[in-house]
């Protein structure tokens, strides 16, 4: 009882911030980033990192995870219950107007400057994006019928956990730890069920990576880490020891055949994922050195700005190709790509978050019932 008293009184008048974590964010915009520099696809190193840089969006989706089940077990301590519309709202307020703002400039610059006709798939593909379903319709009309949305198909698969995991929380907060246990086991087992069920049935790529049932592991985990699942092993090894283990995961993970390969090896290769990934938001959160080094004022900034940087990348990435192809005395290799991408990439993200986020957010602000990220 004593304990239920400490952390009610902690939830109360805590902020719910972690900067380190933001500090992450960045390095998995990164890991996302560098996935999409195809000149660096031949470059010795680099190469497996090009390959297998999804493993930042699976990075995001983990610490998404993770930060939500906090907030909300915080807010279920603090006020007794979880409020679905006030969660609900914080999200539309975070999310709806750079991504809403993002798809009309791909629309305009399809139609204005490609000249393009809105054909059937074009306009099925359109109807994904506005109502958060992309990740469905891209597995039947690809990645890029659009310009510069390639990956925005992520943001419907989080925003469609959204609507979950309020649910989750506010059941699993009143449930005992055995019945924890069960729900985890019995939704690990259901969803690899369901991927093998696609394998078996030879349904193609990008089928399993872009829907939540069959691409679990990094959101799961990330709620058992939330609810202090992995909390027992700091008892039995360092901290920083995760983070070993994380990167060594990866290297494991790069042996692997890559997700576009449907085999049974998915499975291992999601389930590795799925643990580095965790893993490495723990240790970040447990070790004194990781979180000094993670909460870098600069890598905060950034991170804080991190979901701008994920939606505009390929806008930067964009802009840097077109600066090279107008200088034509100039030559585009694989480091002034990167280099002139990552700036764009920045400087847009920061006039977006001053002009478009900042005004939402502070909106966002009213709805908030644990104090959480300061804007």
């Amino acid at each position: 009882m004593h304990n239920r008293e400490s952390e009610f009184e902690q939830a109360k008048n805590e902020r719910m911030y972690f900067p380190e974590l933001d500090g992450l964010r960045f390095f998995a915009f990164l890991l996302v980033f560098i996935s999409h520099q195809s000149l660096l696809s031949n470059i010795p190193y680099l190469s497996s990192v090009f390959n297998f840089g999804w493993i930042g969006v699976d990075l995001f989706f983990s610490l998404s995870a993770y930060l939500f089940t906090k907030l909300l077990i915080s807010e279920n301590l603090k006020s007794g219950t979880i409020s679905f519309r006030k969660f609900y709202a914080r999200r539309v307020f975070r999310i709806w107007p750079v991504y809403y703002f993002f798809v009309g400039f791909s629309i305009l610059y399809f139609l204005i400057i490609v000249d393009g006709v809105v054909t059937s798939p074009i306009l099925t593909r359109l109807i994904g994006l506005l109502t958060f379903t992309d990740n469905i319709f891209c597995i039947t009309h690809g990645y890029d019928l659009l310009p510069f949305i390639t990956h925005l198909w992520t943001i419907a698969y989080e925003e469609q956990f959204y609507v979950f995991i309020p649910v989750l929380i506010f059941i699993l907060t009143r449930s005992s730890h055995r019945t924890k246990i069960i729900w985890f086991v019995l939704s690990v087992v259901i969803f690899n069920l369901a991927r093998i069920a696609f394998i078996y049935n030879k349904v193609p790529h990008p089928a399993i990576y872009v829907l939540p049932f069959t691409h679990f592991e990094s959101i799961i985990l990330g709620i058992a880490l939330g609810f202090g699942g992995f909390d027992f092993l700091l008892t039995r090894f360092k901290s920083i020891y995760f983070l070993i283990i994380g990167i060594l995961l990866f290297l494991v993970v790069i042996q692997l055949p890559n997700v576009q390969f449907i085999s049974y090896w998915l499975t291992l290769t999601y389930s590795i994922v799925g643990l580095l990934t965790s893993f490495i938001v723990f240790s970040v959160l447990h070790n004194k050195k990781l979180i000094y080094f993670f909460s870098i004022s600069a890598f905060v900034f950034l991170g804080k700005r991190s979901y701008g940087l994920y939606v505009y990348h390929t806008l930067g990435m964009a802009m840097a190709h077109a600066l090279f192809k107008i200088n034509i005395g100039l030559s585009l290799n694989p480091l002034s790509a990167f280099v002139f991408g990552l700036f764009f990439t920045i400087v847009i993200s920061i006039i977006s978050y001053r002009i478009i986020e900042k005004p939402f957010l502070l909106l966002k602000k009213k709805y908030e019932i644990v104090v959480s990220r300061p804007i």
